[in-house]
Order: structure tokens, then C-alpha cells, then sequence
């Protein structure tokens, strides 16, 4: 089965757009470079040296571009940034056993600062003339609280994180409209049986759409659930801490998107997978073995920092939506964010000056430039111009044209439920369950793990 979200080293582009080993994923003044990714912890800093670690191995190329300049921001201090520390062995693992870095981003937000691992910064933000309500989008702010109670400086990666990219060539190739692309789940399966090509002996040559992908295969996790938002509800309740899960929608769901791994063919789709640059989030749309992936905005900027023949003939528009939905443009606020650790070497006032950096041109402009990434950060945003990164033009135009703004709901059981939908969703396209027996048993196997994990009654 899938891995539990976020799969591999790091999440966006996990697809074989790591850098190769040895490519600086530690950068500062005090440490060497490592191979990529790291999969031990990067020893705690000594008092006077922020650590800042971040999941993503993309992120180096802008490291040492703007690295002079954070170095001056956080003097006298020093600073240690890693980059491709995994989010779940290594990150999750250093902080649970009270060996953090001082500021840092590494997932599960909602989980460190539910069990009380985050330190939180609102006195710090009260004071900030980067961090205010008004320069963020309603959804990126909001994600950065927990009852009440600011954890997280949104930044890095940030922006909006619906669209399908499709392959304007091989949609011509395979006798479609490139300028007419589907808006329902019924248009979309129609492209996908015509992009998916297997050879005269039967082998799997490309596909059109794999619905266990990049955004497509997510749910509760920080970047929302794909089947409730294209369906259209929301699988749990903050307020009365409530699940829906078990409800004819998310059968429904299971059931559509099945269907595009059974035209695949489950074993056809873990081969083609297996395959060294044929990875998720990227990868195999890279190597043009994937004709459509659902993706946020970063899809172009990486694409064409990658794979730059693919990138000019990529195209993007809204999700799709059942037909039931017809015309509902949907997209999806909200994003990363660092935040500072509980037991770290250094104080959040020390390191302070790594979460205002993170917002300002120094840091925004090397990222955008070298892995096509954009903040939250409106007064930022503003500047941007999209033609170098072909199909970001419709993401940054989404935001005034969407007719549905879609949110991460805050559950502190998300990372089990998220695992969960994985395997009950490989159980569904496997034609070992249907879609309802799925939703019911994810329902039920959500709602035990909330009373025994004592949320609940």
C-alpha cells in the first residue's frame, strides 16, 4: 500500500526530486554537508547556535542562496539549517524524545501542539510588523492556532493547494481537447481510460489520473481531504468532535476513485511505481509515464525546475467535482509553517529571527526562484509574476475566481486516520471492500481510536 502521509523523505516531489546524496542538505557555518535525506537526527545545537530543520530536500538550493543573510538577521547568534530531515523517523522521533531542533518544520502540527510539544508565540507576534492577520489569507492564519493559542509562523510553502495539471501533449495525443478539460468525475474517468496505454502483451505503458497521487490521495491531513472537499462535507467536527465519515458521500468517493486504479490494475499501478523517477508527487509526471496529477501550486515551479520540456506543456485548471457539483470551483487555503520546540537548546527568543525571515523577499525570492515555492504572505504574493512557471498563472487568478474555499479540519488523531483511509482505500480499488463497508470501517476504527486515545467518551 501507499505509505502514510507524507510519503518518502519529502512530501512535495518525493517523485525522485530529492537532490542526489551529498547534495548540501545541511548548510551553515558549523556543518558539513550530509547525504540526502537524513535519517538520523542532526545533533542538538549547542546554546548560542539556532537549529532550524526543515522535511523537504528541495529547500537546499535556497538555503544557500539566502544563508548569508540569515546569518547576519540571527547575530551575534549562529545558525545550523538542515534540510530532508524526515518527517516521521527522524523529526517526530527527536522531538517526542526531547531532542528538537529550536524552530523548525517537519508536519504534524496539529500533534505537536496538541500534546504540548509547540511553544507558543503570541507575545513574540504581537510584536511583529511581518506576522499580522491582514497579510495572511484566512486559512493561513487560522492554521497557525491551537485553542486559541498561536504555534505556527506560517511560511516557506504556503499557498494554495488545489488544481490538475495535465500534459497538454499526450492529452492531444491520445485524440482529446487540451483546451476543453474535464470538470466531473464522468469527463475526468473518460480522459483517464483514453490516457491510460498498455502495450499488445499487456504491460502498463502511461496512465491518466492515479487518485492515490500527490493531492489526490490525501485526507485529514494538513492539506485537507480530497473526497470531502470534491464531494463536498466535512469528515469531522472540531466543535462537537464528531465524525462523518460513514455517510453516502464518502462511499460514494471511495468508489469513483477506485475505479481509475481497477482500469489501471492494482499490481500494474505498484510496478510502475517501483520504478526508479517514476515516483509520486511528481516523478512520473516528469517522466511523462503520467498524464494528469492533482497538485497545488508548486506543481509548475517544480516541474519546470526539473523537467523544463514538461513544464511547457503543462496546464492546469480547477478540481474535479461529481456532476452533482457541476460548476463549483474549489480551492484550498492554508499550508506550511515552523514551529518552535519544547525542550530545544535555545529559547523562541533566540531563534525568533528565523520565523520573521521567513516571510521577507531575502528568503521568498531564492525559493521561489530555485524550487517555484511561494508563501501565505499577501504583500509578497503581490509581486509575483507567474510566466516563467507555466500553469501557476491559474492559481494565483484561482484566488479571486474560486466559488468554494475549502479548510484542514483540526483532529488530533489525523496522522492515525490519514494511515487508515490509505489502507481502506487500497482495500476498496482491490475489490476487497466497497465503498460504503469502507467508509463504515473507518468511521468506526476513527471513532475507537478517539476514545483510546482520550479524547472521547
Amino acid at each position: 500500500g501507499r505509505a502514510p502521509y507524507p510519503p518518502g523523505p519529502a512530501r512535495r516531489g518525493s517523485g525522485g526530486r530529492a537532490p542526489p546524496a551529498g547534495e548540501g542538505t545541511a548548510a551553515g557555518p558549523t556543518a558539513a554537508a550530509a547525504a540526502a535525506p537524513t535519517t538520523s537526527a542532526p545533533p542538538q545545537t549547542e546554546a548560542g547556535t539556532i537549529s532550524y530543520w526543515t522535511f523537504w530536500t528541495q529547500y537546499a538550493d535556497a538555503v544557500n542562496v539566502f544563508l548569508p543573510v540569515l546569518q547576519e538577521r540571527v547575530a551575534p547568534h549562529n545558525i545550523d539549517v538542515r534540510t530532508g530531515v524526515q518527517a516521521e523517523e527522524v523529526f517526530l522521533t527527536a522531538v517526542a524524545a526531547g531532542t528538537p531542533p529550536d524552530v523548525g518544520t517537519g508536519h504534524h502540527y496539529i500533534d505537536y501542539m496538541s500534546k504540548g510539544q509547540a511553544v507558543a508565540i503570541d507575545d513574540f507576534v504581537a510584536t511583529s510588523d511581518i506576522l499580522k492577520k491582514e497579510n495572511f489569507s484566512e486559512a493561513g492564519w487560522n492554521g497557525q492556532f491551537y485553542e486559541g493559542k498561536q504555534y505556527g509562523v506560517s511560511g516557506i510553502e504556503a499557498f494554495v493547494r488545489r488544481g490538475l495539471n495535465y500534459n497538454a501533449r499526450m492529452v492531444e495525443e491520445a485524440g482529446l481537447d487540451p483546451d476543453n478539460p474535464p470538470q466531473t468525475w464522468p469527463e475526468m474517468l473518460e480522459w483517464h481510460r483514453k490516457l491510460t496505454k498498455f502495450d499488445s502483451a499487456g504491460n502498463l505503458l502511461q496512465i491518466g489520473f492515479d487518485p492515490t497521487d500527490a493531492e489526490a490521495g490525501v485526507f485529514a491531513t494538513n492539506d485537507g481531504s480530497f473526497i470531502p472537499d470534491s464531494w463536498g462535507f466535512d469528515w469531522f467536527d472540531p466543535e462537537t468532535k464528531t465524525f462523518n465519515i460513514d455517510n453516502p458521500l464518502m462511499a460514494e468517493g471511495f468508489d469513483t476513485l477506485a475505479e481509475f486504479v481497477k482500469i489501471i490494475g492494482p499490481d500494474n499501478l505498484t510496478g510502475m511505481r517501483s520504478v526508479e523517477g517514476q515516483g509520486t508527487w511528481g516523478g512520473s509526471y516528469d517522466s511523462e509515464v503520467q498524464a494528469m496529477i492533482l497538485e497545488g501550486y508548486w506543481h509548475p515551479g517544480e516541474t519546470a525546475q526539473t523537467k523544463p520540456e514538461v513544464a511547457q506543456v503543462n496546464r492546469t485548471t480547477w478540481m474535479p467535482v461529481p456532476e452533482s457539483r457541476r460548476g463549483k470551483k474549489i480551492q484550498f487555503g492554508g499550508g506550511h509553517m515552523v514551529l518552535f520546540y519544547k525542550g530545544a537548546k535555545n529559547p523562541p527568543e533566540v531563534a525568533w529571527p528565523v520565523a520573521e525571515f521567513l516571510n521577507t523577499k531575502e528568503h521568498c525570492d531564492p525559493v521561489f526562484q530555485t524550487v517555484g515555492w511561494l508563501p501565505d504572505y499577501k504583500p509578497y504574493l503581490q509581486t509575483v509574476d507567474p510566466s516563467p512557471y507555466p500553469g501557476l498563472e491559474f492559481y494565483i487568478r484561482s484566488v479571486q475566481e474560486a466559488n468554494e474555499w475549502r479548510f484542514a479540519v483540526r483532529c488530533e488523531i489525523e496522522t492515525f486516520v490519514s494511515t487508515k483511509y490509505n489502507e481502506y482505500f487500497e482495500k476498496v480499488y482491490r475489490g476487497e471492500m466497497t465503498g460504503a463497508d469502507a467508509a463504515a470501517a473507518l468511521q468506526r476504527d476513527a471513532e475507537q481510536e478517539w476514545r483510546e486515545a482520550g479524547f472521547g467518551s
